[in-house]
């Protein structure tokens, strides 16, 4: 299927004019950006990440339609994940490592400058302040699986702490909650916050994670938008090839999220 696509033609000039354009064509700009945020939101969903990343290598201007279709759907919530992470992650020491996964406008970095050092990780560099790189396959920074069957840390990290807010998004996004796992220093803290709607069961999600070396520290479930979830990394063994694969299975215990047309 192929994305809407805006026309190229003009329309009548029918009511006020807002920005250069009347009401009417305004209207229509409105809805064929908002058809388009749909589909690029639903290709990100229901594909896998080596999809996703043809889908931006093909049209870097995807990534830019697509968050700022996300912006305007981020002004209709009570409260914005990114916001409450701000501020938690702005009480930690100061020089904490943190890698934020999926990070679309890198408002982390950009409002823990000077505090923190987040490094900020998406699909599109932006030349600034983002680094190229599939979370779901490889994330570009040290860190070591387990070698043998004794549980051990791996070697080799820098990060303390992992955010993946709104983030867990291809089909393969438990790779994700294992690279993060290979990235964090021993006892090294997740931070996960998603849409309340994805879940179908939080409790089989928080098994899932664990699953991959983690232990649920908290969850707080009191925003009707947002789930928060903070795991702590610990030791495990190595997984053979038919562990991880059966691991990846379980990714349908959360939905795809689906917006509603504006």
């Amino acid at each position: 299927m192929d994305p809407p696509k805006a026309s190229a033609n003009g329309t009548p000039s029918t009511g006020h004019c807002v920005a250069g354009l009347t009401s009417l064509q305004k209207g229509m700009k409105d809805s064929l950006e908002g058809a388009r945020f749909r589909w690029i939101n639903e290709q990100l969903y229901k594909s896998d990440s080596v999809e996703a990343v043809k889908l931006m290598q093909d049209s870097p201007e995807n990534f830019h339609e697509y968050h700022k279709g996300f912006r305007h759907q981020v002004y209709s919530w009570p409260s914005n994940p990114v916001t409450h992470y701000v501020e938690e992650l702005s009480a930690l020491p100061k020089g904490t490592i943190i890698a934020d996964l999926g990070c679309g406008d890198a408002a982390l970095v950009r409002e823990l400058a000077g505090k923190q050092t987040v490094i900020s990780f998406d699909l599109v560099s932006d030349g600034m302040y983002v680094v190229e790189a599939d979370i779901c396959s490889k994330i570009p920074l040290p860190g070591s699986e387990p070698q043998g069957s004794e549980k051990s840390d791996g070697v080799g990290q820098v990060v303390d702490v992992v955010v993946c807010a709104l983030s867990l998004m291809s089909t393969n996004w438990p790779n994700c909650v294992r690279e993060a796992w290979r990235i964090l220093k021993p006892g090294g803290t997740l931070k996960i916050a998603e849409v309340a709607s994805r879940f179908e069961d939080v409790e089989q999600f928080t098994s899932l994670v664990n699953s991959h070396g983690f232990k649920l520290k908290s969850k707080d479930d009191r925003n009707s938008h947002f789930t928060l979830l903070e795991f702590k990394k610990v030791p495990r063994a190595t997984k053979s090839a038919k562990e991880w694969t059966g691991l990846m299975s379980r990714g349908h215990v959360l939905k795809p999220c689906e917006y509603k047309r504006r």
